[in-house]
């Protein structure tokens, strides 16, 4: 897997793809790590391309156009952000969300092509692509068809994501502790699984703990599901506290998901109890995923974290595979 280079770049017309599945609030964009976090590649891009194309999803609007989902507060993020930045006209544009268009998540080859056409509406060449999307990491024609139509390279974000995180792979520290919180055990099942296999306890809070028991799913003893308030926005204290006297043997956490309902203050104290934990057991932590990110930073917490990833569900799936389709996309 090539990462970016100024040499690739050189004079080249850049179809990005970005992480801009961010939240709104009122019209703007509400956390916007993931797009900080793609800013060193797309600075890089901007230096020594001829243009940049900057793409990306919002939420799933399954091939419709959604008008709250458009891209408009994240267009607005990025003026703001080069507002006192001498850029050229044309040098960089934001397309519209993807995944309006059925051709994205349809991995349809023709949709491909079309992006390249809007990079190069000519036929003159001199198109090359750049993945710094790696919370994106299910195929789809932006990130697995385009590496194969034009010349490619991961983001540097992307290249420390993937560099990082298979080094947790291939040498976990001892005692691991892995924390899994949210929601759609169907999506979760084989991590569970598979860190139940290497890790030396794995912590379960937010919405799967009900998923579990309503599927009446067992699961090893150093699988602890975690217990709710009545509820089931929260955990109870009991977990809480169970939790906490595990963590603090920890030498690396891994934690992708809030175990609560963060949004509201009263329902963030089992989420607010683990990341105060983590950080007291001075473990190497590992963070990821959107709303784990967003409940952190609603903490203040998140830059007591040792390295956090832009996507938990990628992060998860890469450690439990070893890759992921836009990684093999990109070799």
């Amino acid at each position: 897997m090539q990462t970016v280079q100024p040499a690739f770049l050189q004079d080249k017309k850049v179809l990005l793809r970005m992480d801009l599945d961010v939240p709104f609030e009122n019209g703007k964009v509400a956390d916007d790590f993931r797009l900080e976090s793609g800013l060193d590649t797309l600075d890089l891009c901007l230096q020594y391309a001829a243009s940049v194309i900057v793409m990306g999803h919002v939420g799933r609007p399954e091939g419709k156009e959604v008008p709250e989902l458009s891209v408009k507060p994240i267009v607005d993020w990025f003026e703001n952000k080069f507002a006192h930045v001498d850029l050229p006209e044309g040098k960089l544009h934001i397309m519209e969300n993807l995944r309006f268009e059925p051709g994205e998540d349809g991995v349809d080859p023709n949709f491909a092509k079309e992006l390249i056409a809007c990079a190069d509406p000519n036929s003159e060449g001199g198109v090359v692509f750049v993945n710094e999307a790696f919370s994106s990491h299910h195929p789809a024609a932006s990130t697995t068809i385009l590496p194969t139509l034009l010349p490619h390279a991961a983001g540097l974000r992307f290249a420390h994501e993937v560099e990082t995180l298979l080094a947790v792979r291939s040498n976990p520290k001892k005692p691991l502790v892995v924390i899994i919180g949210g929601a759609k055990l169907e999506d979760k099942l084989a991590v569970l699984n598979y860190f139940s296999k290497i890790a030396d306890a794995v912590l379960v809070g937010g919405k799967l703990p009900a998923e579990i028991k309503e599927k009446n799913f067992n699961f090893p003893p150093n699988v602890f599901i975690g217990k709710m308030n009545e509820a089931g926005t929260d955990l109870a204290p009991e977990s809480i506290g169970s939790f906490e006297s595990v963590i603090k043997n920890a030498k690396q956490v891994l934690w992708a998901g809030p175990v609560g309902k963060y949004e509201d203050d009263a329902t963030i104290a089992g989420t607010k109890a683990l990341a105060d934990a983590i950080i007291a057991s001075g473990a190497e932590s590992i963070v990821g995923g959107g709303d784990t990110i967003t409940a952190l930073n609603k903490l203040k917490l998140l830059d007591r974290i040792h390295f956090v990833s832009v996507g938990g569900g990628a992060m998860l799936k890469l450690l439990e595979t070893g890759t992921l389709p836009t990684i093999e996309a990109l070799k």
